[in-house]
């Protein structure tokens, strides 16, 4: 039987594209089995090999730096200080023990420890390419400054040595084919698995919903902010994984909001659907400021439309075609409070509805069930 890894170099629970493609594999009849760090979903498709934790949120700013710095003035140097890690040496280690016939790498971070198998193995390697890395964080100084030369001398040097590409968007394929002088990615979009939605007409309070997780860079500042502007009958909930305690940042800037503005834990990646259909508005923000937020089809976008939520979103490229196409949501010109206000303001109960309708017909066709079958091809064709 194929043996089939899955390298994850984050925690797995809410990691819900490792999961799906992990689930795919194991009924199609590979042998699979994730690496992926804790916390783990309560019933994961497949076994697992937990791989050490990071640490503490300074142990891992330290650690980041001490590894990635150096590249800024020598890049060569990114190939050894990769491996100041232990978790990526564990990595290694259970990999080769597991001798895989096939890796998916996801994200840059897994792309030397799946090459490591193909030496040993002779492995072939997907890499699944989640963002666009040379560019993720570069509206940071300190990410230009301290990180950005190593995560380019990693994947630069080691895409090239994956039997396979594939990511999450169009423009990320564009972008990778461009800067790398390759074949034009798969795109496989961060689509839900199929779940049958009940229409469900919009009440009093309207919900406005935003889930993911509760980081910065995420503009749910801005949103909570917005809160004041907003119409009486609209409420706000964030549910997501907080990181780095910036959950309770929030709910400082939301204490004076009361009832209006609510925080709710993360659920599993197979309830988020179905949590998320409780709400009547699915929001995103995100700021136009570089090339890889242009870029970006976050998962949320194609959960809200799953839910059979109304989609407010950044005016993004990407996000913008599929909302366009469904016909299901508005898009800002603006990331400000009072432009969030302002389209909230023009809705009504039966616009609302006309969007949720619309989300619900473009789910039967949007989902991982069609883009699947993309990662079973490559999967077959690598596998020979």
């Amino acid at each position: 039987m194929t043996r089939v890894a899955l390298i994850c170099i984050s925690p797995l629970q809410h990691d819900s594209r490792v999961l799906r493609h992990a689930a795919l594999l194991a009924h199609a009849g590979y042998e699979v089995r994730i690496f992926a760090q804790a916390p783990l979903p309560a019933a994961p498709p497949t076994p697992v090999t937990v791989l050490p934790g990071p640490g503490s949120d300074t142990r891992v700013r330290l650690g980041m730096v001490l590894r990635q710095a150096p590249a800024s003035l020598l890049p060569i140097s990114a190939d050894l200080f990769y491996w100041g890690s232990a978790t990526r040496l564990a990595a290694r280690r259970e990999l080769l023990r597991f001798k895989p016939d096939l890796v998916i790498a996801n994200d840059w971070r897994a792309l030397p420890i799946a090459y490591a198998a193909k030496q040993a193995c002779h492995a072939r390697i997907i890499y699944d390419s989640h963002e666009f890395a040379s560019e993720e964080f570069a509206d940071s100084w300190r990410w230009r400054l301290l990180a950005r030369r190593h995560v380019i001398r990693i994947e630069e040097h080691y895409i090239r040595q994956a039997d396979a590409v594939v990511t999450v968007s169009d423009g990320i394929a564009d972008a990778l084919a461009a800067r790398y002088d390759l074949e034009r990615p798969t795109v496989i979009s961060n689509t839900p698995a199929w779940q049958e939605t009940a229409f469900r007409t919009t009440g009093d309070p309207v919900t406005v919903l935003y889930h993911g997780a509760i980081v910065p860079r995420r503009g749910l500042e801005t949103l909570i902010e917005s809160v004041t502007l907003w119409p009486d009958r609209f409420r706000l909930v964030i549910r997501g994984p907080a990181q780095g305690g910036f959950d309770q940042h929030l709910r400082t800037l939301a204490s004076s909001f009361g009832e209006r503005v609510s925080f709710a834990p993360a659920v599993s990646p197979d309830q988020v659907v179905s949590t998320a259909a409780q709400a009547d508005i699915g929001i995103f923000l995100l700021s136009n400021s570089t090339t890889h937020a242009r870029f970006a089809m976050p998962n949320k976008i194609f959960e809200y439309i799953q839910a059979g939520l109304m989609v407010i979103s950044s005016d993004l490229p990407e996000i913008r075609k599929v909302i366009e196409a469904a016909g299901c949501g508005i898009l800002l010109d603006q990331d400000t409070p009072q432009a969030i206000a302002a389209c909230l303001s023009g809705l009504d109960a039966a616009s609302i509805d006309a969007c949720k309708r619309a989300a619900l017909a473009r789910a039967k066709d949007l989902n991982f069930e069609a883009e699947g079958g993309k990662l079973l091809t490559l999967a077959a064709r690598l596998a020979h």
